[in-house]
């Protein structure tokens, strides 16, 4: 087993590829009743905004609006074992972010892609920025998802029940009064209770199954006229705890038991003021913790943290030529724990990851206490000069305290509708991110380095070709400067990297009737970093090729059906070129060719999915069938080495996994 596997194998990659990504799928009623819309807002050259309740019907998304996004240009296809935020426009997971009502979401899905954290029932819509995104976020270079939530139904109670081979899942919604309404929600995984009858019998001896669960809780009330109160609870927590029942031959330094718990509860509260009048001003802020303990053989990781985010958003119009848009942010945390295990890689690219634990020298930190102080102030100015003529120049101040370093980002987008049906867009801007907090901490990397910046360019048109037939195409180029990266030995990180991005993007939405929706998205894009004296090479997640179709029909009589299909490039990855045997470990070191000079071959999936429902007052009775990977393509997720990397093979990833589901409503 390599090292890269074992970082995130808790998080069940090893253990459930194929019944993880075979999640139920959280279905909702067979109306479609809003369409994709690819319309930016004042604030972005593209903000592809999807009604939640489209993407919930997404085949082979399980459900899961903030899963099914991967149908979006720009969104590239993370693998099972990465966890994180998905990959946009080339950048890293860290570079992008999930915001939940305005609020960075720390852990995204299950067990590394299980499913998202919030159930799609309870979100309205999701929108994804994947680049030149608005001065009101900062701190991040890559791109942005916003899930934002839907008000809790307020004319009469609604309840549902989801059971599957999955988990259980549970949603009550009712008013509380004229002006309150509440809504609550929680999820639990059954995997535990089939576990030890689907693993080999000697492959571990179970301690704890995998088990997850997430809970959320929304209330609303309106204060005053113009005046509304939201308070929102939610968290997530996944677990498990094994033991081998036999060495790990290709990996002896793996030895041992595994077991690890990733957890976070948020507490939000938010106030939104809209008078008549030309002000507006939304108030909110957000506490929580988050818990990351992880044991694999040797290795030992324990962290606590504490975090706050505050945010005030103002917006005055000053007219009917201009609007002004101005607030601030700040992100507070303090971290303490324990760690015992080889030196963090490298943001990406790190040739180490794929040795064993045995080669890897070992350190011990104890009670790395860790404080982040991050405030950020933004203004953005809507100009209308003409009807036809947006122009949104915004700037962004930042301070990171920890590094004490700030930044100015000034940004500028525009659209200028050329006619009724053809609208062009574009946009420039500054973007500036911190380093990985742990990157700084003295005995493990660095605490001199700085942020790191890119520069964002687009343009872009969007075409209403006919009746239900809207025709989108960006182009984009970014470039990175003072990246960070891993150095052979001390100061071990150093900002001397680069990196440069660029491709296009189309995307063809058809709705020839209510009944009928098809949406497609090609992504053509290049991914390169660099290091201080080397040449460019492809990024561990650069896929050239993106491809995907989406289509859904009504049949009538309660009768749905779909289906997806999806083409990407495999990821680059470094070839091993042999091997030389350690004695010092009684372990064969391998040798590598040149960095990410080869390629995983491509992945090309086929998902359906049918619905049946029946109305029987005042219950909605559904079962729902998916078949993901329907005609068994056998994908390569990654490579299996022999101890003496004499030998290797191909890891297969979702074979052809049926998914059963029944919900249930009132």
């Amino acid at each position: 087993m390599r090292r890269r596997l074992l970082a995130s194998i808790w998080l069940a990659a090893l253990l459930w590829p194929a019944v993880t990504r075979g999640q139920e799928a959280e279905g909702d009623e067979l109306e479609y009743g809003a369409t994709v819309e690819v319309e930016a807002p004042p604030s972005e050259p593209v903000r592809r905004s999807v009604p939640a309740e489209d993407l919930r019907q997404v085949a082979g998304a399980r459900g899961d609006a903030l899963r099914a996004v991967e149908i979006l240009p720009g969104v590239a296809r993370s693998t099972s074992y990465e966890g994180g935020a998905p990959v946009l426009r080339g950048a890293g997971q860290h570079e992008s972010v999930v915001f939940l009502d305005g609020a960075p979401v720390p852990l995204l899905y299950h067990f590394g892609s299980a499913t998202s954290f919030f159930p799609s029932r309870l979100l309205e819509r999701v929108e994804l920025v994947p680049s030149n995104f608005s001065v009101r976020y900062g701190r991040l270079v890559g791109g942005i998802i916003e899930a934002r939530t839907k008000p809790p139904a307020r004319d009469r109670l609604h309840a549902m029940l989801e059971l599957s081979l999955i988990d259980s899942a549970a949603l009550v919604e009712t008013p509380l009064g004229p002006d309150a309404s509440m809504a609550v929600g929680v999820r639990r995984s059954n995997l535990d209770f089939f576990f030890s009858q689907l693993v080999p019998a000697d492959a571990y001896s179970v301690v704890a199954a995998p088990v997850y669960y997430d809970y959320q809780a929304i209330g609303t009330l309106r204060v005053a006229r113009d005046h509304r109160l939201r308070l929102m609870a939610y968290g997530s927590r996944d677990s498990l705890k094994l033991l081998f029942s036999k060495p790990v031959l290709d990996d002896p330094g793996l030895r041992g038991d595994i077991e690890g718990v990733l957890a976070f509860h948020r507490a939000n509260v938010t106030l939104e003021s809209t008078p008549s009048g030309p002000w507006s001003q939304r108030v909110s802020l957000t506490a929580g913790t988050l818990t990351r303990q992880q044991v694999v053989g040797p290795l030992r990781q324990k962290l606590e943290s504490v975090q706050l985010l505050g945010r005030v958003e103002e917006k005055l119009v000053l007219g009917s030529a201009a609007d002004l848009v101005f607030g601030i942010d700040t992100d507070v945390e303090v971290a303490d724990g324990t760690y015992h295990g080889p030196r963090p890689p490298g943001p990406e690219g790190d040739t180490s990851m794929g040795e064993g634990l045995a080669l890897s020298e070992n350190i011990s930190i104890h009670d790395p206490a860790f404080e982040i102080v991050q405030p950020g102030a933004f203004v953005e100015l809507t100009l209308r000069p003409d009807r036809r003529v947006t122009l949104i120049p915004g700037l962004r101040l930042d301070w990171y305290g920890h590094l004490r370093h700030g930044s100015i980002d000034p940004r500028l987008a525009t659209r200028v509708a050329v006619t009724e049906n053809t609208t062009l867009k574009g946009g420039v801007g500054l973007f500036t991110q911190p380093p990985v907090w742990y990157y700084t901490v003295p005995s493990l990397g660095n605490p001199d380095l700085d942020p790191y910046h890119a520069l964002h360019t687009s343009v872009g048109v969007e075409q209403r070709l006919a009746a239900g037939v809207t025709l989108g195409v960006e182009g984009y180029y970014k470039y990175i400067y003072d990246d960070v990266v891993a150095t052979p030995g001390s100061p071990y990180f150093v900002n001397a990297g680069s990196g440069r991005i660029f491709g296009s993007e189309l995307s063809l939405e058809l709705r020839p009737s209510a009944s009928t929706f098809v949406y497609a998205a090609y992504s053509l894009s290049r991914s390169e970093r660099r290091g201080p004296a080397g040449q460019w090479r492809l990024f561990d997640h650069d896929q050239t090729h993106v491809a995907s179709a989406t289509a859904s029909q009504r049949l009538g009589a309660g009768w749905s059906v779909g289906g997806r299909f999806r083409y990407v490039s495999g990821d680059p990855t470094t070839p091993v070129t042999g091997a030389v045997y350690d004695a010092r470990v009684g372990e064969y070191r391998p040798s590598f060719g040149p960095q990410n000079s080869q390629r995983r071959p491509a992945f090309h999936q086929l998902d359906v999915r049918v619905e049946k429902e029946w109305k029987l007052s005042p219950l909605t009775l559904a079962v729902y069938l998916e078949l993901l990977n329907a005609y068994n393509a056998k994908n390569q997720e990654g490579t299996r080495y022999s101890y003496d990397y004499a030998k290797s093979e191909g890891v297969s990833g979702l074979p052809l996994l049926p998914n059963l589901g029944i919900r249930g409503e009132l």
